[in-house]
């Protein structure tokens, strides 16, 4: 099978990159998927990411290697599988992140990444149910909203972050992050917009448009220098499709650099150890792995709060559902956090270095370590998940064997650095001082995680290492930059090689300060630009 463009990889940027380059009628693109068409009831209803995130099916469950950093646990790592990728999966909230990421990536050799280079294609993707701006798009295949279900709980926190000096921010992707909010989100009428539903299937009948599902890619094929085209598995054979302009890896952080390495591309002496030969010794291939730590605390709320633990639970679940069916409204719209805000851990801050998500629920945390399926408190909780934007520590992604059918080895070293420390610490006392506040002290009974039991620093720190979880936010392995060390050129392109290119979060010099899904998105854009031009 032959075409113009390979494209591995069917999530978030491969979806808009498939669009934008199939545009052209002379352009022939495949598009390559490992899972299925990505659809049904738990991808499209909002609160199914609680489903579609833990349990097989939507996902491929990657686990680390043993974290030493965090008592040795293996963390499991979702992500999207299927048409749309980890925009199915995940928790629906369209966060841009700080304008000074982007300028820190043109500052550290990403040129033509500044934020007055990628605004523009942040707004062309998006159709902006709050209005054009100059910073917000309407046009675009994406739709992002506000989030149109709220209750009192939700409106108490708001109120309580007022009370801790924090104030309410009219829209955290505009010129300003800082603030306190209700999220907006990639929703339409109450249904998840993923990238597959904006990008892809509006345009999946274009005859110059092949999208293969249930393909593995196994290895990148070269003719000298220049990739000449993949070879996959689909239905148990072997195939090879051939790409007679370019080869395009928007597999994701764990899964691209996995590919570059097992097409030869990575740090020799693994390669070697892995018995493959080695075409670009690129020490950087799976190097600096990066991830948001999301510091779970819960609190039991008096019996008279609003809380999804009553309507998530028997004929009140039901009820919803029915309700969801019917009108696609009610609880069953919720995302991952309906409010949250951007911080700053000192007031001297230009910009905020914390985040929160908040949500009225709590479950069993012993249960969801252990990897045991989730299970909601019996009693109205709150769930408070504070986490530091731009951490210190880093992970990498390497080949657990040259058999393209076993995982990668993943490490993300969470809380190592110091610096991540001091203020995960931080960011967990400031979630008890806002639950002291007076809107949230006449709602709750008791803190029930961590509780009373920690009170100090260690306790602190020790309770974050054993009950922290990942924010589904990886990024930063095929690394792009001007040093001759980055995996990549501000173009994309893999150094070494040609006819090769990344477009995916793996690009990342460094993690945006927030929700990585919109950012991914924008990659796929700019991504498709660079390549067209």
């Amino acid at each position: 099978m032959q075409a113009d463009y390979v494209i591995i990889g069917a999530g978030s940027s491969g979806c808009v990159l498939a669009n934008r380059l199939s545009a052209d009628p002379n352009c022939r693109v495949i598009l390559v998927e490992a899972g299925g068409n990505g659809t049904g009831m738990l991808v499209s209803m909002p609160t199914g990411f609680g489903k579609t995130a833990s349990e097989f099916g939507h996902s491929w469950h990657y686990h680390s290697a043993p974290e030493r950093t965090i008592n040795d646990r293996r963390m499991l790592l979702p992500r999207g599988r299927g048409l749309g990728g980890s925009s199915n999966i995940n928790g629906l909230l369209y966060v841009r992140g700080q304008q000074a990421d982007y300028d820190l990536w043109s500052q550290l050799g990403a040129r033509g990444w500044s934020w007055a280079d990628v605004a523009p294609f942040f707004k062309l993707s998006e159709n902006y149910r709050g209005g054009e701006s100059s910073l917000r798009g309407k046009d675009g295949p994406l739709s992002t909203e506000e989030l149109v279900h709220r209750d009192s709980t939700n409106d108490a926190i708001l109120c309580a972050f007022q009370e801790l000096g924090v104030p309410r921010c009219a829209d955290y992707n505009g010129a300003d992050q800082y603030g306190a909010f209700y999220y907006q989100t990639t929703m339409a009428a109450g249904r998840r917009c993923s990238a597959a539903d904006a990008f892809l299937r509006p345009v999946e009948s274009r005859p110059n448009l092949k999208v293969l599902t249930h393909s593995n890619c196994e290895r990148i094929l070269f003719e000298g220098p220049r990739a000449s085209g993949v070879v996959i598995s689909r239905g148990g054979l072997q195939e090879t499709l051939t790409a007679s302009r370019e080869v395009i890896l928007s597999a994701g952080a764990y899964h691209s650099p996995k590919l570059l390495m097992l097409s030869g591309i990575g740090p020799a002496p693994h390669l070697q150890k892995m018995g493959i030969a080695v075409k670009v010794d690129s020490s950087e291939v799976g190097q600096n792995l990066q991830d948001h730590y999301i510091l779970t605390m819960s609190w039991r709320l008096h019996d008279n709060a609003y809380s999804y633990n009553r309507e998530f639970t028997g004929m009140r679940l039901l009820w919803n559902v029915l309700r969801y069916v019917r009108t696609h409204t009610g609880p069953m719209t919720i995302p991952a956090a309906q409010t949250g805000a951007f911080v700053k851990s000192h007031p001297a801050l230009d910009l905020p270095d914390l985040q929160f998500h908040c949500l009225p629920i709590s479950g069993d945390l012993d249960g969801m370590t252990s990897g045991a399926k989730p299970s909601l408190s019996r009693h109205p909780g709150l769930t408070l998940g504070p986490n530091v934007l731009r951490p210190k520590s880093r992970g990498q992604v390497c080949l657990a064997s040259p058999d393209a059918d076993n995982a990668p080895d993943i490490t993300h070293n969470y809380l190592e650095a110091a610096e991540d420390q001091h203020l995960s610490l931080f960011a967990m006392r400031m979630a008890r001082d806002l639950v002291d506040t007076p809107s949230l002290r006449r709602l709750v009974s008791a803190e029930s995680w961590p509780g009373n039991r920690c009170q100090n620093d260690k306790e602190l720190l020790d309770y974050a290492r054993q009950y922290g979880n990942t924010g589904y936010h990886p990024v930063g392995t095929c690394r792009m930059g001007s040093d001759d060390s980055a995996v990549l050129d501000p173009h994309l392109r893999v150094r070494g090689v040609q006819g090769l290119r990344v477009v995916d979060a793996s690009i990342m010099p460094r993690l945006v300060s927030g929700n990585t899904n919109a950012a991914a998105i924008m990659i796929g854009e700019k991504g498709a630009n660079l390549i067209l031009s």
